[in-house]
């Protein structure tokens, strides 16, 4: 039986061998491969990946180079070509292409014998870097906690922390493309210029001690060569140190901008909690990334304010106030010409300019104060108040200070020229009650500096405690008339200014009337502002005479307010 079955097994096998003389033949042939495509090439001066489109039998391949860089474009070399499994080509490594018509033409041959011609396409590369750009911004990146629920995060400008930064606002950095390595990524020279000012912006604060360039300069300035690797999506640009400084590439196509970012180490072990500079800390140690935004088109600052400003001796610190544009500086009393005090310092917006400059004079003759028009790079300018104010020795203007109201009095003459006739002086607010509202008040005389010998400033007449002003008004229905304001208002309420000249104190109120007193002196501690009343004895009314009222209405001489401090 085993023998018969042996028998049975080879003539099957011989069966088999008269149908097929190689069972294996469709698979060890090539008659399944169908495949004719270019899965990539590299050619002579290429820069980065070819572009392989199909569409059936269209069949196209577009190469970017820098056609400068290609010594012959009739013998353009292959350097690398990669075709469908089994298919083959006359164009292998190391043969070469005409392209000197921008065109030439791969045929792709198929294990199968089937033929497909690519059109190969030389294209002028422009790399995404390659040209001038200008700097945008300086930004950074800063982790406040946010691992806790009470955490945060900011980006930010730069510029706003550090105002010695400024000077690279109008930097260039230019990317010339040179060539490309074997991977077809691009390279060239890379040159960092100051930019019109001539200098390179800082990371540092002098004023407070702070100096970042170690963390912060991550673009290198000067010249040196770059590399855009695009596997990682990099570009490493070597400076002429040959240190190599490795930067991550955003491509901002909307606005046709670039980012070159990287990372700074992030130190939050190191935040102070107590006695915190917060712009210290997200500099120094909250800080995670930093970048800059590189623009093809120059961003032109818009900035025209005064930042700081001094001038010849001047004393203390200079008050800015940016939302009124005025500026307030202190001068030494020493009887220098207020019409040319030469400025010695002046700060202005980064790019913008001055109608004037350090080692000019200011003209402060006109209301103890002058102007100066500032004009952003983008042509908005804005005029600037400079107020000079005189460090006085107050010890020698027995006026300055705040005083109150001791009372309001008024001198009579009772015909003092007759045998008969008498004087007399009389609390003001006896005649007229509603004036002692005056008496709560109090007067401040401000010093802000001397014209030669005399001094000046700010007055004030303060309502006091009851809000109100004295009226010099009667409550005698029974008098002629009752309402003596144009009489007696010598001294204005409100505010305005003061200058004495001897003994004469000229007071201008906010509406520019000016009212002239007398300065008497009585101590350090008490004085007295006096003025004439007009003196009417031709109208006193021999019958039936009121004698209050005539001497309110027409034999009041004098009139004064006593101070006391």
């Amino acid at each position: 039986m085993k023998k018969l079955n042996n028998i049975y097994f080879i003539v099957l096998a011989l069966f088999f061998v008269a149908c097929t003389e190689n069972p294996l033949e469709d698979v060890e042939g090539t008659d399944w491969q169908k495949e004719r495509n270019v899965v990539s090439i590299l050619v002579e001066g290429q820069i980065g990946t070819a572009i392989i489109e199909r569409n059936f039998d269209d069949a196209k391949i577009k190469i970017y180079a820098k056609t400068e860089n290609i010594a012959d474009l009739s013998k353009v070399e292959i350097k690398n070509i990669e075709l469908s499994y089994g298919a083959t080509s006359a164009n292998e490594k190391g043969t070469t292409l005409d392209l000197s018509s921008g065109t030439a033409t791969i045929a792709v041959t198929a294990g199968a014998g089937e033929t497909l011609n690519w059109e190969v396409t030389l294209l002028p590369f422009k790399s995404d870097l390659e040209g001038t750009w200008y700097i945008g911004d300086v930004r950074m990146y800063c982790d406040m906690f946010t691992w806790e629920s009470w955490g945060w995060e900011k980006n930010e400008s730069m510029f706003s922390y550090l105002a010695e930064l400024n000077p690279e606002l109008d930097n260039e950095i230019i990317f010339t493309v040179e060539g490309a390595d074997a991977k077809g990524n691009p390279f060239g020279n890379y040159e960092h210029n100051a930019g019109n000012d001539g200098a390179f912006g800082s990371y540092t604060d002098a004023s407070k001690g702070w100096n970042f360039n170690t963390r912060f300069r991550k673009i290198p300035t000067g010249k040196g060569t770059w590399l855009r690797d695009f596997e990682r999506n990099k570009v490493i640009i070597t400076d002429a140190n040959k240190v190599e400084h490795e930067l991550d590439l955003e491509l901002l196509t909307a606005t046709n901008e670039v980012n070159l970012k990287t990372e700074v180490p992030y130190l939050a072990e190191n935040f102070n909690w107590t006695d915190t500079d917060w712009s210290y800390e997200e500099l120094a140690h909250m800080s995670k990334l930093t970048w800059y935004t590189l623009t093809k088109k120059r961003v032109l600052q818009t900035g025209n304010s005064i930042t700081g400003l001094t001038v010849k001796d001047q004393v203390g610190d200079t008050q800015i106030d940016a939302d009124a544009k005025e500026i307030t500086v202190t001068v030494a009393d020493n009887g220098a010409d207020i019409s040319a005090i030469e400025l010695t310092g002046l700060n202005i917006s980064y790019a913008a300019t001055a109608d004037t400059s350090v080692g000019n004079t200011l003209n402060f003759s006109t209301d103890n104060s002058t102007t100066i028009n500032v004009t952003s790079q983008t042509g908005e300018s804005t005029l600037w108040t400079v107020k000079l104010k005189i460090d006085v020795d107050l010890s020698n203007v027995s006026i300055a200070g705040t005083w109150n109201i001791s009372e309001i009095g008024v001198y009579c003459d009772m015909f003092t020229w007759e045998s008969w006739g008498w004087e007399k002086t009389e609390l003001l607010n006896n005649y007229l009650p509603s004036a002692g509202k005056e008496l709560d008040n109090t007067i401040s005389f401000v010093v802000e500096g001397k014209n030669g010998d005399n001094p000046y400033g700010t007055f004030e007449n303060n309502a006091g405690a009851d809000g109100e002003h004295g009226d010099f008004v009667s409550d005698d229905t029974t008098w002629p008339e009752t309402e003596f304001n144009a009489r007696f208002r010598k001294v204005p309420t409100g505010t305005g200014t003061w200058e004495l000249v001897g003994d004469t104190v000229t007071i201008t109120d906010s509406a520019g009337t000016v009212f002239v007193l007398t300065l008497e002196i009585n101590s350090e501690t008490e004085i007295a502002i006096t003025s004439e009343v007009e003196y009417l004895s031709e109208l006193y009314n021999w019958t039936d005479t009121n004698y209050n009222y005539e001497e309110t209405a027409h034999m009041s001489k004098k009139m004064w307010y006593n101070l006391s401090k």
